[in-house]
């Protein structure tokens, strides 16, 4: 009976330049070392056997000369080249990642606490000028199905009057241009309405500029037809000093600018038994006082909408 001659043993080298590993015969690796073709992208490789196990790196053109004598060239290794996984397969992977990453962030916000989500937008947006509290929706997670659940769903009846203040003093501050110079904040305390210093009065004055007319006269409409609205006017102040005739210090100036508002809001129909004024000077700064790029943003007057 015919025996089959015994399978030679391989070694998967792997190329230095294209990095395709080829199976090339065991017995033919020796410590002078062997070269052969890499059977991919043609390069010449050198596989030397040492104690440590067998080292490759790319022949150069004198040992290709110089190789031992007798080594069979390079066209004559049976090598093979070992296919791993296809170049697809990177991109899939990369697709399914994205996937499970997009699914468990839908199922983090459909177990959001809502009322936490609203505060912390609300800390955002005041940070970043005016805002409007929009009622949205939001997509929920439950027994396997997306339900549309409605934000206002958790909210007080407190909660809810706050938000339509915010909307209608919202619209009064866009009618009067004045954008980019407030912020609007709701929280418990009630709604809270910053404006600019700058937008009001010239630094260390506390005459009303023109411009601020139209604002006031939509604040005082909203006061007018809302009822049981109670409001504060707040004057702020950097922590410069000031010491003039006029202005011993800046608790004057602060309450005065106050004042200012608040006569003018009365002129422009405000009802006087739900208004009220007061100066701080700059003892409740917004931001850092010792920094150039933040001290004038102190320099603010505040309304604080309340209900009585």
């Amino acid at each position: 009976m015919e025996k089959k001659p015994a399978s030679k043993k391989t070694l998967a080298i792997p190329c230095p330049q294209c990095t395709v590993k080829a199976k090339v015969p065991v017995e033919r690796i020796t410590k002078k070392g062997l070269i052969y073709a890499c059977p991919k992208c043609k390069t010449s490789v050198l596989a030397t056997r040492t104690d440590k196990g067998v080292s490759v790196r790319r022949a150069t053109g004198a040992e290709k000369m110089d190789r031992e004598e007798g080594s069979p060239p390079a066209k004559d290794i049976p090598a093979e080249i070992i296919k791993g996984a296809p170049s697809w397969i990177v991109t899939f992977a990369d697709l399914a990642t994205l996937l499970l990453t997009f699914f468990v962030l839908m199922l983090s916000f459909a177990n959001m606490d809502i009322v936490k989500f609203q505060d912390l937008m609300g800390s955002v947006q005041e940070a970043y000028g005016v805002t409007k509290a929009e009622r949205g929706q939001f997509q929920a997670v439950s027994k396997g199905r997306f339900a549309e659940v409605d934000s206002n769903i958790k909210k007080s009846p407190e909660v809810v009057a706050r938000e339509k203040l915010v909307d209608i003093i919202y619209d009064s501050v866009i009618r009067a241009g004045f954008k980019g110079n407030a912020s609007i904040t709701s929280t418990d305390e009630g709604v809270r309405v910053r404006i600019k210093g700058r937008a009001l009065f010239d630094p260390g004055k506390s005459e009303l500029r023109p411009e601020s007319s139209d604002f006031l006269k939509e604040l005082s409409v909203v006061i007018k037809t809302t009822k049981d609205l109670i409001v504060v006017v707040e004057g702020h102040t950097d922590n410069r000093p000031i010491r003039t005739k006029k202005f011993p210090s800046n608790w004057e100036l602060s309450t005065l600018r106050a004042s200012k508002v608040l006569e003018r809001m009365l002129k422009l129909g405000a009802p006087a038994d739900r208004m009220s004024a007061a100066g701080y000077a700059d003892t409740r700064p917004l931001f850092p006082n010792d920094r150039e790029e933040t001290r004038p943003l102190n320099r603010r007057v505040e309304f604080l909408f309340k209900r009585g």
